[in-house]
């Protein structure tokens, strides 16, 4: 037993001297001659003494690959070189982690706002609320196209209308650029500002084939709004909407026209209300592992009369959506909108109902059935850590117009959002 042990020594040497290497300076070394000597002495007692002393030696992991080949090289057996070798592999990180991984969700079961679809698609305004102390500054760019008219739910050409009226639109597109701020005194309450910068354009033909173009330009209204959390809990949520807006949008916008230079625009073509105009409003919102959903009902109402004696009709809309994330910077989404709106009561006594549908109080009321399809981008790395750019395209499935009145053929919205 004493030769086989004999044999062995050295092998076991060299790991204990491996790990040894490592250890503190206090810690004892045992040298070559004193295992031989008590080898010597007592085989047997020797081996047990040498297995204890071993024992004692503190265990370090290998950093180094030079230092595998002491265990791997020579005569050491080659199941300590395996074990050793396999230990380190476990305990070593994967170089090939992949930095766009899913993170693991939550135990705590809330609703978590810090994923590509922790928002909800880009058309959707105060469809969040922040933390305590939260900022979040964003910009939108909305375009929406009308072309053709339609009166209830059927097509009608320029022909049809020009039957009616000397003058029909034709085509209209509305461009909107819209600045956004949102701050939170306390978790359960969000304040936010929007303000509009609005650019329109109408296309015109009369009975006599003449074609014209009339523009406006500037400020809408501006809105605040406050949202009030009153549920946060098992990963949904709820607030309130209670929101304001201020007649900062012009009702006097003016351009050129066949009837004479400098002429004041039918109602479409205005930029604001001329009016105070409440918002009330709910939103619920949900979420699990991979999916989202949420809802909201907004209101618009309009407050007495504006300077031209006339209030745009009452406004409601409704819409739910579903949102699929597929990592932490992507989600896709579909929504549906429904909106409501009244006709005008009162009338602008500069404009001539009879001339152009546009002009008419009793032609611009509706009921119109949205489906959006959106994209949602969060940055998760880099400089733009933090940012969140989205786009919305929706058409329309359903639209039933007081008319003759421009249908809307579709509505793009582009938007970035960034917290801090």
């Amino acid at each position: 037993m004493a030769e086989d042990f004999k044999v062995q020594q050295p092998q076991l040497l060299e790991v204990s001297e491996l790990f040894s290497r490592k250890g503190s300076e206090a810690q004892p070394v045992v040298l070559e001659s004193d295992l031989q000597n008590e080898a010597s002495d007592d085989p047997q007692t020797g081996f047990k003494s040498s297995l204890q002393t071993m024992a004692e030696l503190q265990p370090k992991s290998v950093d180094h690959p030079q230092d595998w080949g002491v265990i791997a090289s020579g005569d050491a057996p080659l199941h300590i070189a395996d074990r050793l070798e396999s230990d380190s592999s476990e305990e070593e990180p994967s170089a090939e982690k992949d930095d766009q991984s899913e993170p693991a969700e939550s135990s705590d079961n809330l609703w978590r706002s810090g994923r590509p679809d922790g928002h909800a698609p880009i058309g959707v305004m105060g469809d969040h609320t922040h933390g305590a102390g939260e900022v979040m500054f964003s910009y939108r760019f909305m375009r929406m196209e009308m072309a053709g008219n339609r009166g209830g739910t059927t097509d009608l050409t320029p022909a049809q209308v020009l039957q009616q009226f000397p003058v029909t639109p034709t085509e209209m597109t509305t461009d909107m650029h819209m600045l956004g701020a949102m701050y939170a005194p306390t978790d359960e309450l969000t304040l936010s500002v929007m303000a509009p910068y609005i650019f329109k354009s109408m296309e015109h033909v009369t009975r006599m084939g003449t074609r014209f173009t009339t523009q406006s330009d500037g400020f809408g209204d501006i809105q605040l709004m406050g949202l009030y959390k009153i549920l946060d809990q098992d990963r949904q949520r709820i607030h309130f909407n209670a929101g304001i807006s201020f007649p900062t949008g012009s009702t006097n916008s003016r351009d050129d026209t066949p009837a004479g230079p400098n002429q004041v625009l039918p109602y479409p073509m205005q930029l604001g209300s001329g009016t105070f105009d409440l918002h009330p409003g709910i939103t619920y919102l949900g979420q699990s592992d991979h999916w989202s959903w949420g809802g909201q009902a907004l209101g618009t109402l309009r407050l007495g009369t504006n300077g031209n004696s006339y209030r745009l009709g009452n406004r409601f809309n409704l819409t739910g959506w579903g949102a699929r994330r597929w990592n932490n910077w992507l989600s896709t989404s579909i929504r549906l909108k429904g909106a409501t709106w009244g006709n005008i009561t009162g009338a602008d006594p500069r404009l001539n109902p009879a001339i152009i549908p546009t002009a008419n109080p009793n032609l611009r009321g509706g009921t119109r059935l949205d489906v959006g399809l959106g994209l949602n981008f969060l940055v998760n790395q880099g400089v733009l850590a933090g940012h969140r750019l989205a786009v919305e395209f929706a058409l329309p499935v359903y639209q039933s117009l007081d008319g003759p009145q421009l249908e809307t053929d579709w509505v793009l919205t582009l938007g970035w959002q960034k917290a801090f």
